[in-house]
């Protein structure tokens, strides 16, 4: 005996609710797309009418407007949410090599380059005072420079200065140290007179000198050095990392003046590239990632050192 499944009963008032759902979101539907129509400028399509065609491109344009309209306030938002945060609460943007911050922001360097095949100041010579970012600064800047030592056998009874700030040199030169040679300066930086230690010297208002001294300074091989006159600290680096520290015994003089490189002998003694000068103090970070990269050795042009070494005649 077979049995036949009869379907469930209709509910009816469950079916007109359906029913009555679904007219209503065609209808929502209807009235936002005819808004939408009417704000563009175009009429509302009707059955069987192509829509692409019932809007006017003119009304396109403007709804593109709209949208790169929104999207450009959200950037702006963004921004000035994230500057709030910079700010206030953790670094996002980094305006300087080396300094902290999720998003590199280029442009922002306010270190000024010479001596680097450009600029007024292509190649290595004497650059004036005023042309300088430091013009008015004796303290409270800093700068890296690109040395090449290229033949420290050049003896001498006195250091070998090949980076000078601001130096009156003295008629005769005189004893073993900075001061037997320059009788004022901003900044002296020199080879010692016979081996390869770097004197970085200031000058005080005592009339002092107050020196760093680098022992034993790369040969024959290109290293960065980076130079920070503070107010009462000195600080010396050697390929972005710190080397020494020398807080003065007294403040410094105030000496400014042109920037002058080797020259005569202390000329074939070392070289110099990328001089860059900042007319603010520096962090270690920004000394480390400082631009632009460091000269590489091949670009100097140097010999080699000689087998023979000179020595200065003995002093009747």
């Amino acid at each position: 005996m077979s049995t036949t499944v009869k379907p469930p009963p209709i509910k009816l008032n469950e079916y007109r609710g359906n029913v009555n759902t679904l007219k209503g979101a065609v209808t929502q539907a209807s009235n936002t797309l005819s808004t939408y129509f009417k704000t563009v400028g175009a009429k509302t399509p009707t059955p069987g009418t192509n829509v692409s065609t019932m809007i006017p491109a003119g009304s396109v344009m403007t709804g593109l407007g709209r949208v790169a309209s929104y999207v450009i306030g959200i950037l702006i938002i963004v921004i000035i949410l994230s500057l709030l945060v910079h700010y206030f609460i953790t670094p996002v943007y980094s305006l300087h090599p080396g300094t902290p911050g999720i998003i590199s922001i280029p442009g922002f360097d306010d270190g000024v380059i010479f001596w680097n095949g450009s600029g007024s100041y292509p190649i290595t010579k004497t650059i004036l005072n005023h042309d300088l970012p430091i013009v008015n600064n004796y303290n409270n800047y800093s700068m890296i420079v690109d040395v090449f030592i290229q033949n420290p056998m050049q003896f001498s009874k006195h250091p070998r200065i090949i980076l000078s700030r601001g130096a009156t040199m003295n008629g005769t030169p005189m004893g073993d140290n900075i001061l037997g040679l320059a009788s004022r300066y901003n900044l002296v930086v020199a080879l010692a007179p016979d081996t390869t230690d770097i004197i970085v010297s200031v000058l005080n208002v005592n009339h002092q000198s107050e020196n760093i001294i680098i022992e034993n300074a790369p040969v024959q091989q290109a290293f960065r050095l980076g130079v920070v006159v503070m107010e009462k600290v000195m600080e010396v680096y050697i390929n972005g990392k710190l080397a020494k520290t020398r807080k003065y015994e007294y403040s410094l003089m105030d000496v400014k003046g042109d920037i002058n490189p080797a020259s005569g002998v202390e000329s074939t003694i070392a070289k110099l590239q990328n001089l860059k000068i900042w007319p603010r103090v520096l962090h270690s970070p920004e000394i480390m990632y400082a631009k632009p990269e460091m000269a590489s050795s091949a670009s100097f042009g140097a010999t080699g050192i000689p087998a023979s070494t000179s020595c200065p005649a003995p002093t009747p």
